[in-house]
């Protein structure tokens, strides 16, 4: 089992900006402008540090009034060296990094050679929908050794979930990159029906880009509900009658027609990355379909972790879409190919503890089911014409929750319901689906990390337990997780053994809520993006806002 860490009290009473510990010394290597989230954490080969500043003043689509989402590494990143304080409010206006300098290669709403904007949300049909200011992933693919190619993610734009993809030209001289956008262009999505929310990602160990579709529907049923396809467009909760979040209506705006919730939700590679021009984009069905973050694919090229990005902040809604998350993996059949295997969910049996600094959890797997990418496909189609006319109270025009029993049952005749109603399925056969925001997963040989941005609502021990099918929540009964609440998040590690397959979470770092309310400047608060450097060191980026921390920060542990 891996050794829990404690912070001292001496570190944090003198607000040391290291925090050291008998395991884990922490060191802020950035900061963010104000309102941006750290964003894009990549690296090359050499080294090289990729880091974008995602939605600046909080603004998530780009407009005359917004400030530009950055995209952009620093050059001359040094791991040595010594942290950084937090910028003067004076001067946040930048990336600031405690080495070298961060070049920004090109920012939100720049033109491209083509006259395209950078970020720039384009439907099936070539216009222009809008310009989003939320760069997420970020994807490095060599052409040479001086010149290459940077994938980076559009994750949309609020409750705009049609995202995009830019592939930006670069090329090093006197070792420093610089982008050249006359050379440079946004993706055509067009061919897998637009990318839906498009958060993390990473590229494989065979050098393709691989993108995660944040966009789920827990409730399928509400897709084809009135209310989400009428003129209003607000939000419940914004005095609207839209009854989800994350429109299925810009789907349908996006290709032109009806959209179908079963093609949205998956893992997205793309093939021929380092051609100019032949890029071709394939949507890993056999991932199954989940609030996709990111994923970690271990050194059998066969084991893959995916996290599954959900909250339950929305669970007093008339109609909830959002639940606790769920821990996947998935196990291909042929190493280096994702298109056919077997996807698992995690059960977790907690610690005798409630502290989170100290809880742990093992781990055992829920095997969901097996299949390949052109079978369900096959099952994907037969929703395709599914229309808002269609709709019934009380009944489903999509994969039932007696379908769902049915498969949990073993009885089903087919196995979409693993794959096309993933985490429904893994919570009716036992797995644990109450994580809140789990978000960025990454992994360096046998060991595994597992960021959660907050440990609340469905962790928390008051929770209780949550029907997945009725939306009940018993408070009598605790659910897998019950925690004390920490809102600041923490960061998760794991230690495999030859196989790959993880059997043990232990608490790594963990944030810290101080007395105000805020989280303790000297830790992570609200991980999400994280990153295994070429060494194995861990890097933490935040998603805390300012009701949490000043700016968002980019931290670098190492025990």
């Amino acid at each position: 089992m891996i050794k829990r860490h404690l912070f001292t009290t001496a570190a944090v009473i003198a607000m040391l900006p290291v925090l050291a510990t008998a395991e884990v010394t922490l060191t802020r290597i950035a900061t963010m402008p104000d309102g941006a989230e750290v964003t894009g954490i990549s690296t090359n080969a050499i080294g090289d540090l990729f880091l974008n500043a995602q939605h600046p003043g909080g603004k998530n689509t780009f407009k005359d009034d917004a400030p530009a989402a950055l995209v952009g590494y620093v050059t001359g990143f040094d791991p040595s060296a010594p942290t950084m304080s937090i910028p003067a409010e004076n001067a946040r206006g930048g990336v600031s990094t405690n080495s070298g300098k961060y070049v920004v290669f090109a920012k939100a709403g720049d033109t491209l050679g083509n006259g395209q904007l950078f970020g720039g949300v384009y439907d099936a049909a070539g216009e222009l929908m809008y310009v989003s200011n939320t760069p997420d992933f970020n994807g490095f693919v060599p052409t040479g050794a001086n010149t290459a190619y940077l994938y980076t993610g559009w994750e949309g734009a609020g409750r705009d979930g049609a995202s995009a993809v830019s592939k930006v030209s670069l090329t090093r001289n006197d070792g420093q990159w610089a982008a050249d956008l006359a050379s440079s262009k946004m993706l055509d999505l067009a061919s897998v029906d637009g990318g839906a929310v498009l958060c993390s990602g990473i590229v494989t160990p065979w050098g393709t880009p691989l993108l995660a579709e944040e966009y789920f529907f827990y409730n399928s049923a509400t897709w084809n509900h009135p209310d989400n396809h009428d003129d209003d467009e607000r939000a419940s909760f914004q005095g609207g009658n839209d009854i989800n979040y994350i429109k299925p209506k810009n789907m349908s705006q996006y290709i032109g027609k009806m959209a179908n919730p079963y093609r949205y939700g998956y893992m997205i590679e793309i093939n021929n990355a380092a051609t100019a021009d032949s890029e071709e984009l394939v949507k890993h069905y056999a991932t199954g379909r989940l609030s996709h973050e990111t994923a970690a694919i271990m050194p059998d090229n066969k084991t893959v972790y995916m996290t599954d990005d959900d909250s339950a902040v929305y669970s007093h809604e008339t109609y909830n879409t959002a639940s606790g998350g769920v821990f996947f993996k998935f196990v291909a059949d042929v190493a280096g190919d994702l298109s056919s295997g077997t996807l698992f969910a995690a059960k977790l049996t907690q610690d005798d503890s409630t502290d989170p600094a100290i809880t742990g959890f093992d781990v055992t797997w829920v095997k969901l089911g097996h299949s390949n990418n052109a079978d369900i496909e096959t099952w994907i189609a037969e929703y395709d014409n599914v229309q808002v006319a269609d709709y019934v109270d009380g009944q489903t025009s999509y994969v039932s929750d007696d379908q769902i029993r049915a498969h949990a049952a073993g009885t089903a005749p087919d196995n979409r319901a693993a794959f096309l109603e993933s985490r429904r399925t893994a919570a009716a056969m036992g797995a644990t689906n109450e994580w809140d925001k789990l978000e960025g997963v990454t992994s360096h040989g046998k060991t595994v990390y597992l960021g959660v941005s907050a440990l609340s609502f469905t962790m928390d021990e008051s929770w209780g337990h949550k029907d997945w099918s009725t939306g009940i929540i018993d408070t009598g009964v605790a659910g897998d997780i019950a925690l004390n609440a920490e809102g600041c998040g923490a960061t998760y590690v794991a230690t495999t053994g030859d196989d790959y397959n993880i059997t043990r979470l232990d608490p790594y770092v963990v944030g810290k809520t101080d007395a105000e309310g805020r989280c303790d400047a000297n830790l992570p608060a609200n991980p999400d993006n994280i990153l295994t450097l070429n060494d194995g060191t861990l890097l933490i980026g935040e998603d805390a806002g300012k009701k949490r921390h000043d700016v968002d920060m980019l931290w670098m542990a190492k025990r």
